[in-house]
């Protein structure tokens, strides 16, 4: 462990301690030396909430797209970080002790149940894919693992003709599914400011996209979904239904309808929270039971600037969570909530709702939820120092600890040029 520099006004505790442990791993390559805890405490200076920094790994660490799955079956929750033995973590947030795995890959998929993950191993997608978007790559091949402490092993071989970048694999490891969307990025890059021309040069810019399916038994390629002046993007598969994925078009968000759902033969595809012209369904993932869909709403109906202006967060319109049933009908909507956030998320038991802030409102926050009541009182829990990009937030990405006592966030406490490390607070409404 590196030496970290910390300023005593910033805090009323350091511990760090290396703790010797199991070499369950060794087989993998892993350390003996795999458990650490580098916990500091602060007081936030906005909350007054007690902050407990929990990582400081001279790259950063991440918990991943808020809406990936992270949970692992023995209450720890599962977190990316740069180490001498690998590229993952395994945290335990109430004691705050970091174990180090010792796996040199990125994970795909999680089941949460089990632990059982897949992740791929893949050449040098040639040429330059920043540029086109069309990642093809060759020798690719799919691997599992049992987390925390399995053996990686091979499943498959997967075919160079399989179109696109694999985006996910269905919970029973059957199908994987790839989207193949063709576009020049480097006229229209994905704006980062609050200009309007390059926000709409972005969505105007000529573009298809198609979703195909892989079965690993049968070896069949199919092409389920195709799509013409915008791009397939957000796909997940059921954590339930090993038959069904939830997607979205890359589109002005309250010009069309956005999220969809459909099965891996093609069939059934099906709108979520079927939308009128100028309302917004955003930020869509699977609730805490999968036979619902949460999402963000926002309704720009009567907004004069709905064709020019499609910044969510600066939208005069209030932001409000819902709630969707497999069927697309709408079964909650809450009252608007104290600000846009740029995700909302859920705890494991779905009593819990968190937000992330936005533009002028830079907290993490958490609700109480009731499928009952529709008001949403929004806790500012803790302050994040990352700076804001519009159209993409402030890579805060946070989750909430398997038994929802603690909500764990990434931020950049010590400065905007420093990497993101990850948080954690406490939840107690």
């Amino acid at each position: 462990m590196g030496v970290l520099c910390i300023r005593e006004s910033d805090f009323k505790e350091w511990s760090l301690h290396v703790k010797k442990a199991v070499d369950v791993n060794a087989q993998a390559g892993g350390s003996k030396e795999s458990l650490i805890n580098t916990v500091r405490t602060f007081k936030d200076e906005n909350t007054g909430r007690e902050i407990r920094q929990l990582t400081q790994f001279e790259h950063g660490a991440s918990l991943g797209y808020f809406r990936m799955f992270r949970q692992l079956p023995d209450g720890r929750i599962l977190a990316g970080a740069q180490h001498d033995t690998g590229y993952l973590i395994a945290i335990e947030p109430g004691s705050g002790t970091i174990e180090l795995l010792p796996y040199r890959f990125g994970i795909m998929k999680l089941r949460e149940r089990d632990g059982h993950a897949w992740f791929l191993k893949t050449s040098r997608p040639p040429g330059e894919p920043h540029k086109t978007s069309i990642r093809k790559s060759t020798g690719r091949e799919l691997w599992q693992v049992e987390l925390p402490s399995g053996q990686p092993e091979k499943v498959c071989d997967i075919p160079d003709d399989l179109p696109g970048a694999i985006e996910d694999i269905t919970i029973d490891g059957l199908h994987l599914v790839s989207c193949l969307n063709e576009q020049d990025l480097t006229q229209t890059p994905i704006p980062t400011t609050k200009d309007v021309d390059s926000i709409n040069r972005y969505f105007a810019r000529p573009r298809h996209g198609s979703i195909w399916t892989f079965n690993r038994e049968t070896g069949a390629i199919r092409k389920i979904h195709e799509t013409d002046g915008m791009c397939p993007s957000h796909l997940d598969t059921s954590p339930r239904d090993p038959t069904l994925f939830r997607f979205c078009h890359d589109m002005p968000d309250a010009q069309g309808q956005r999220v969809w759902t459909m099965h891996m033969d093609g069939t059934g595809k099906t709108a979520i929270r079927p939308q009128a012209f100028g309302e917004m369904v955003t930020h869509e993932f699977w609730w805490s039971d999968p036979d619902f869909i949460g999402y963000t709403y926002q309704d720009r109906r009567n907004d004069p600037t709905l064709k020019t202006h499609h910044w969510a967060e600066y939208s005069l319109a209030k932001t409000r969570f819902g709630l969707s049933d497999l069927s697309g009908r709408e079964i909650y909507l809450s009252d608007p909530l104290n600000s846009y956030h740029s995700h909302i998320y859920r705890s494991q038991d779905g009593r819990l709702i968190s937000g992330e802030g936005t533009d002028g409102n830079s907290f993490v926050g958490a609700a109480l939820f009731s499928l009952t009541n529709p008001r949403l009182d929004m806790v500012p829990l803790a302050t994040i120092h990352t700076p804001y990009v519009p159209f993409r937030g402030q890579g805060v990405d946070c989750n909430f600890s398997a038994d929802g006592r603690w909500l764990i966030y990434a931020d950049k406490h010590d400065g905007p040029d420093k990497p993101h490390q990850l948080f954690a607070v406490r939840v107690d409404l």
